[in-house]
C-alpha cells in the first residue's frame, strides 16, 4: 500500500509541475529584489499546497527577509539554501532562484525525484538593503547598510559583513576585520546584525537533524568551501566525507562547461585567509548539520562580482548538475558526523594554503588598494 501511494503521489507531482504555467523570472538578466520577491510570491500562488513563503525577518532599513519552502510531504528532512548575504555577488541569487525554477517545472525525472525526498529551502536574498545599494547606487556594495557609528575621511561608515559576523569563533582570526570602514568588517560583536538573526531565529525552530544539508551561495572563484573557516590545522570529524561529497559535486559540475571547482576548507582555501563567523560554520559547528558547504560561483577573476548576466543560464546548469550527482541519497545520507578525523596530509585531495594563497593573496591586494570603486563602496 505504501508503495502505491509513494507512486501516485510522484504521478501527482510530476502532474503539476509540468502542466503548471512557467512563471516568474527571466534568467538572461539580473533582477532586484522586487522582481524576486514578486516571483516567490507568484510561485506560491501557483504550486500552493507544495510552496509556502515566509519572511523570516527584517533588514535594518526594514525590508523583509523571504525564504521560499518546498515540501511535498511530510517527514522529509531538509536542504537549505541561501545566498546574496553579499549584496555584490548577484549571481548567486540569480542561479540558486534559476536551481529552484528548474527544480518545480523540470519534467526530469531524477529532479523530480529530489522534490519528493526532501524538503527545499531558499533564502534568495539574505542581505536586501545591501543588494537594493547595488542595484540603485552602488554595484560594489557588500556589506549591510546598518551604520557602524564611526567615520573616516571620506565620511559616516555603513554596513557590517554579514557572512563574518556569526557567533562561531567570531573574531578568531582572518583578514584585520575590526575596521568599521573596511568592506570586511565583522560587527561590533557577534549576532550583532537582524539580517544574522533573522536566518538564526528561523532555523532554530527546527528540530535537530531536520537539516542535513546547508549550502551558502557566494562568488566568485570556483569553489567549494567547507568547514572550518577560521583555521587550517583542525578539521571537522567528518572532513573525509565531506570532501568526497564535495568533489562529486566538482566533478558533475565540471562536465558541460569545463569549469574546476577546488574543493577543500575554506581555511585552506579562502582568497581573504581565514574566515570566522561564517555562516556554514555556524550551522555546522553550533546547529550541526553534518554537510555544510559555501559555494563559490563563476568565475575565476576575468568578470569576478561583475559577471554578465549571459552566463546565469550556464552557471545554474553548473548548480544543477552538480546536485544532481547527489542523487541516490549521496548527499544526505554520506553526510554524516560519524567519522574519523582525516590526517589530510596523506589525503590527495586535501587542499593546502601554501599551494593557493600566492594567488588569491595578490588578488585580495587588488580588490583592496588597486580597485577604488570597491575601496569607496566600502565607505559609502
Amino acid at each position: 500500500m505504501f508503495i502505491v501511494r509513494l507512486l501516485l503521489l510522484k504521478s501527482l507531482i510530476a502532474f503539476i509541475l509540468v502542466n503548471a504555467n512557467v512563471v516568474g523570472l527571466e534568467w538572461t538578466q539580473y533582477h532586484n529584489l522586487d522582481e524576486i520577491y514578486e516571483w516567490l510570491s507568484e510561485l506560491e500562488r501557483k504550486f500552493s499546497p507544495l510552496v509556502t513563503v515566509y519572511t523570516i525577518g527584517y533588514s535594518y532599513e526594514n525590508r523583509p527577509i523571504k525564504a521560499i519552502k518546498i515540501s511535498s510531504r511530510p517527514g522529509n528532512q531538509a536542504i537549505f539554501m541561501e545566498s546574496n548575504i553579499h549584496a555584490i555577488e548577484w549571481i548567486s541569487s540569480a542561479a540558486s532562484t534559476c536551481f529552484v525554477n528548474k527544480l518545480l517545472h523540470s519534467d526530469d525525472k531524477t529532479l523530480q525525484d529530489l522534490l519528493l525526498r526532501y524538503d527545499w529551502f531558499l533564502v534568495p536574498v539574505m542581505n536586501p538593503d545591501g543588494f537594493t545599494y547595488t542595484h540603485e547606487i552602488n554595484r560594489w556594495w557588500r556589506k549591510n547598510r546598518k551604520p557602524t557609528g564611526f567615520s573616516n575621511e571620506t565620511g559616516p561608515c555603513y554596513g557590517t559583513d554579514l557572512n563574518r559576523n556569526f557567533n562561531y569563533e567570531w573574531k578568531r582570526s582572518g583578514f584585520p576585520l575590526n575596521d568599521p570602514c573596511d568592506h570586511w568588517y565583522h560587527g561590533s560583536g557577534p549576532d550583532t546584525e537582524p539580517e544574522v538573526l533573522a536566518l538564526q531565529n528561523f532555523i532554530n525552530q527546527f528540530e535537530d537533524d531536520y537539516i542535513r544539508l546547508y549550502l551558502a551561495m557566494h562568488a566568485y572563484g570556483n569553489f567549494v568551501l567547507l568547514p572550518y573557516g577560521h583555521t587550517s590545522e583542525v578539521f571537522p570529524p567528518n572532513y573525509d566525507q565531506m570532501m568526497r561529497i564535495a568533489q562529486g559535486f566538482a566533478d558533475a559540475a565540471a562536465i558541460r562547461y569545463n569549469t574546476t571547482f577546488q574543493c577543500g576548507a575554506s581555511g585552506l582555501l579562502n582568497y581573504s585567509g581565514y574566515v570566522s563567523g561564517d555562516a556554514k560554520d555556524w550551522i555546522y559547528g553550533v546547529k550541526n548539520v553534518p554537510f555544510a558547504a559555501t559555494i563559490e560561483l563563476r568565475d575565476n577573476g576575468r568578470y569576478g562580482f561583475l559577471l554578465p548576466a549571459d552566463q546565469i543560464a550556464e552557471v545554474c546548469t553548473e548548480l544543477t548538475d552538480g546536485m544532481l550527482e547527489k542523487n541516490e541519497n549521496k548527499l544526505i545520507l554520506a553526510a554524516t558526523r560519524k567519522g574519523v578525523k582525516p590526517n589530510s596530509r596523506d589525503n590527495p585531495k586535501c587542499q593546502y594554503r601554501t599551494e593557493y594563497q600566492p594567488r588569491w593573496r595578490s588578488q585580495v591586494f587588488i580588490l583592496r588598494y588597486s580597485n577604488e570603486k570597491l575601496i569607496e563602496a566600502s565607505k559609502a
